[in-house]
């Protein structure tokens, strides 16, 4: 794959890499809904939701996804997953100080 026409992309989890390669574009969803990463795109990062789309030269390779922060930078994407979700709701719990 020619670097002018790809992106690097990176999928780690707590566990570490779980996925890196290169491909022609990315597509995933986010609050606003879908989108694409394509090569030389601009820098950004967004929270990103359900899916996965690796858009390779013969194949598209999906992948299940609950949260993750993606970030763009340089002609690579890193996808950070196993975040929580954004719109649970934590339980309030009372504090306790420690005092020493």
């Amino acid at each position: 794959m020619d670097n002018r026409t790809a992106i690097h992309i990176i999928i780690k989890d707590k566990n570490g890499i779980i996925l890196e390669e290169d491909a022609y574009a990315l597509s995933s969803y986010n609050e606003i809904g879908i989108f694409d990463v394509l090569p030389l795109h601009t820098n950004f990062i967004s929270l990103v939701k359900e899916k996965l789309t690796l858009h390779k030269e013969r194949e598209n390779k999906d992948m299940e996804i609950g949260f993750g922060l993606l970030k763009v930078f340089q002609n690579k994407v890193h996808i950070y997953l196993g975040l929580p979700d954004p719109d649970e709701k934590i339980p309030s719990e009372p504090t306790t100080m420690i005092n020493k």
